[in-house]
């Protein structure tokens, strides 16, 4: 087989994949944005602001702001000042948020850590390793057009 069917096969699974997580978002009533906002900042663990969903995750700081107003609207967060800075705020899950998170997002992470445990340990290493390397030569190769 050659290259070019390699990449067509893996860019239908990751359309498949993205389709999956549209689906998704539609189940719960949501854009795609807005599900993508409530499952990182479901993370107990950290907080995040509009800024680090932007950096981190690769969204327009616009796509990132007007799913956030609209999530503000439908009371599910909130924007909390993070003293001594200038403008920045954390985006904060509200009451109504906690308890929706729990029937959406937190089964979403179920569901992938479920489809994950299907896998060696092994294996996710390698895929992680294998699309980490294959992201650094289509960045490298794409500078270049």
């Amino acid at each position: 087989m050659d290259v070019a069917k390699f990449i067509f096969l893996i860019e239908k699974q990751r359309k498949e994949q993205d389709a999956i997580y549209h689906n998704v978002a539609l189940k719960y009533g949501l854009s795609d944005t807005e599900m993508w906002v409530l499952y990182f900042i479901s993370n107990k663990d950290k907080l995040y602001t509009q800024q680090d969903l932007c950096e981190a995750w690769f969204y327009a700081k616009q796509t990132i702001n007007t799913a956030v107003n609209s999530l503000i609207k439908k009371n599910l967060i909130q924007l909390e000042v993070i003293p001594r800075t200038r403008n920045k705020k954390n985006i904060i899950l509200t009451e109504k948020g906690e308890d929706f998170v729990k029937s959406t997002t937190d089964k979403l992470h179920l569901a992938e850590e479920y489809a994950y445990n299907n896998l060696l340990k092994e294996e996710i290493e390698k895929y992680l390793e294998i699309t980490t390397r294959i992201t650094k030569y289509l960045k490298e190769e794409t500078e270049r057009l």
